[in-house]
């Protein structure tokens, strides 16, 4: 997604926010603002990719801070809070047993295309609570509560149908702390309907992809061990380094060439999203919450929808920023 006139803005209130994260040094967190307005003004350009300049940014950010990873404990915040609901979030998922427990994927009365759209939904729903966006900072008091309430208003795109015909070959990529915990819901189902596959004879994979380095709340390795990802794929993969989003440029051989070779990429979050609407790769299925209006207006939507939007290579129907 090339930048908009409304990025500068939005990015900038970003570094304010991971700088209060940091430091109470008003003397750093102005020296952070000055020397980030110069990385701004260098980079920003009409065509260029919005992840590219906020890359960028961030960098130069975090080292003036001389911080690596300023929402460390944010992350894990967001992390313990999913955990918190993913009880009551599971039976949205899959139904609530007459014990008032949530039924499993493996006794749900629900169809696997049912538990399938539930589960991404819900992992989409889980990408809106993101620390640190303008206006999107959730609180434990109403997590719960607005969950339940983005579920019952569905999905705004739905292409779950079209993303169940695409899973021998699967690269999913990982977004945020705290989402990630609904991600494993998505990602569980995968790995049951490869299975059937595997039966029938036919070969799979699912390979997660993470952020090579720390940056804002997405997950990283460490990350990834706490919550066990090891056992919901064949193989975790990263993106190498520090970009916001995926950057092929900056991604190592492996990944790319996984990314390629995909019957689906599966790619979390506008940051993803960002990264990858205008690189010939496909089919991708974005999940993602229009969290900000120049993504919501490059997918033709309002500002709040949840979208699992598929797309195959560079699709018309995503407009350009």
């Amino acid at each position: 997604m090339k930048i908009s006139p409304r990025c500068p803005y939005c990015l900038l209130s970003r570094v304010h926010y991971q700088c209060n994260l940091s430091t109470d040094d008003p003397g750093l967190v102005e020296k952070v603002m000055k020397e980030c307005l110069s990385v701004m003004s260098r980079e920003y350009r009409g065509g260029r990719t919005s992840t590219d300049v906020a890359t960028a940014v961030h960098r130069k950010c975090y080292e003036v801070l001389n911080d690596s990873d300023p929402y460390r404990n944010i992350k894990k915040i967001n992390n313990e809070t999913a955990l918190e609901i993913l009880p009551s979030v599971l039976k949205l998922i899959y139904g609530t047993a007459p014990s008032g427990e949530a039924y499993t994927l493996e006794n749900s009365p629900y169809p696997l295309e049912t538990i399938f759209k539930n589960a991404v939904l819900a992992a989409v729903i889980g990408n809106y609570f993101d620390f640190g966006v303008m206006g999107h900072d959730a609180s434990d008091d109403d997590f719960k509560k607005e969950f339940e309430n983005h579920f019952k208003k569905g999905l705004a795109t739905d292409d779950t149908e079209d993303m169940l015909k695409r899973l021998p070959n699967v690269v999913y990529l990982i977004d945020n702390c705290g989402e990630i915990v609904f991600d494993r819901e998505v990602l569980r189902i995968i790995q049951k309907i490869q299975k059937n596959m595997n039966a029938a004879g036919q070969k799979t994979k699912l390979i997660l992809v993470v952020r090579g380095k720390p940056i804002l709340t997405d997950v990283t390795l460490k990350e990834a061990e706490e919550l066990e990802l090891e056992d919901f794929a064949d193989e975790i993969m990263t993106t190498g380094t520090d970009t916001v989003g995926i950057s092929i440029r900056e991604a190592p051989k492996n990944t790319v060439a996984a990314m390629k070779e995909a019957s689906l990429i599966i790619s979390k979050g506008m940051a993803n999203y960002e990264s990858l609407s205008d690189e010939n790769l496909g089919p991708i299925a974005f999940l993602l919450r229009t969290k900000c209006e120049a993504v919501a207006e490059s997918l033709g939507l309002a500002m709040g929808m949840s979208v699992a939007k598929m797309v195959n290579g560079i699709n018309s129907d995503i407009k350009s920023s």
